[in-house]
């Protein structure tokens, strides 16, 4: 299960008031909200010969670095800048989101909680700070960081949508959906949530409920692949083999690279046909090698009735 909470970025730009180079500096931002990153780097390079000091363009360069993923060319601007403007919160944001990005959480929340500590009402701080804590497994801490950030901004339908993300890992399903409805009321085509809120209908066996929000979040997008396979293991829970099957095969057809489709598709043909259970394993083996192990295991179980039965004992206790 993936969780979809939100890191939000800033650019700084924060400009020198004894620098010349302000013109090139803005025509570098253009550049990277163009997506013309070697020419903003160009530019970036050209102010930081003139005025090495500069600082938000030390940290505009440090972001496009990141973009074109020169990882220790962004580290050692950030460091820069960090040296020159050391209480500047968008900076420290900047770089904890930057350490997020490497997997480093624990070291992206201490730049967030200085950020805070300097500035307590920085709403952004505080959401990517629920994102360092969830990572690093804290998710007390992270809905408490949600919970602050909703009293600077109660409205805020990002925010709301973090907190029933997080609520939903907690399994605080009831409280997950109502933040997931609350959403929606704002933002009634987000699919992606309609197949949160289903997922978690689902947890509390509304399965009828669950059921709507996949056919919804499909109407609204018909390939979006996590709402067809969830779609097919509730159909195959209760029974409806073949719609199961179906749903399957549109999911094949849209990303036959998706290991998991081939690997349900063949405990479902593990019932009737252990000949077609077998070919869906052997090419989920092929797309998913870290597991062919249990691949192999599963063609082994092919070969009798037993074997088969708890194949699928295994697949009902899954879901």
């Amino acid at each position: 299960m993936r969780y979809f909470l939100m890191i939000l970025t800033i650019s700084t730009l924060f400009f020198s008031a004894c620098s010349n180079n302000a013109g090139k500096f803005y025509k570098a931002t253009q550049y990277v909200k163009a997506n013309k990153l070697e020419k903003a780097l160009k530019l970036y390079n050209d102010i930081l010969r003139k005025d090495p000091n500069y600082t938000s363009a030390i940290i505009n360069r440090a972001l496009v670095y990141e973009k074109l993923g020169e990882k220790d060319m962004a580290a050692n601007d950030y460091k820069k800048a960090l040296k020159l403007a050391p209480k500047q919160v968008d900076l420290l944001n900047n770089v904890a989101v930057f350490y997020l990005d490497q997997k480093r959480p624990q070291v992206a929340k201490e730049y967030l909680s200085k950020a805070i500590e300097i500035q307590p009402e920085y709403t952004i701080a505080y959401v990517n700070r629920a994102k360092a804590n969830q990572m690093l497994g804290n998710n007390e801490e992270a809905l408490q960081d949600l919970e602050n950030a909703l009293g600077l901004e109660p409205n805020n339908i990002e925010i709301i949508l973090n907190k029933a993300i997080v609520n939903y890992k907690m399994t605080n399903f009831k409280k997950a959906i109502d933040g997931y409805s609350e959403v929606l009321n704002s933002r009634p085509k987000d699919y992606k949530t309609y197949y949160r809120r289903g997922l978690a209908f689902y947890m509390l066996n509304t399965f009828q409920n669950a059921f709507n929000d996949y056919n919804t979040a499909l109407a609204i997008n018909n390939a979006y692949v996590p709402a067809i396979f969830e779609r097919a293991k509730l159909l195959f829970e209760q029974g409806d083999y073949e719609a199961a099957l179906a749903d399957l095969d549109v999911l094949k057809t849209i990303d036959n690279q998706y290991a998991p489709a081939y690997d349900f598709t063949g405990d479902i043909y593990a019932i009737e046909d252990p000949i077609k259970a077998v070919s869906n394993y052997i090419v989920a083996k092929k797309l998913d090698p870290a597991n062919t192990k249990r691949y192999d295991a599963k063609i082994k179980l092919m070969t009798s009735e037993r074997g088969r039965k708890t194949v699928i004992n295994k697949r009902l206790q899954r879901i």
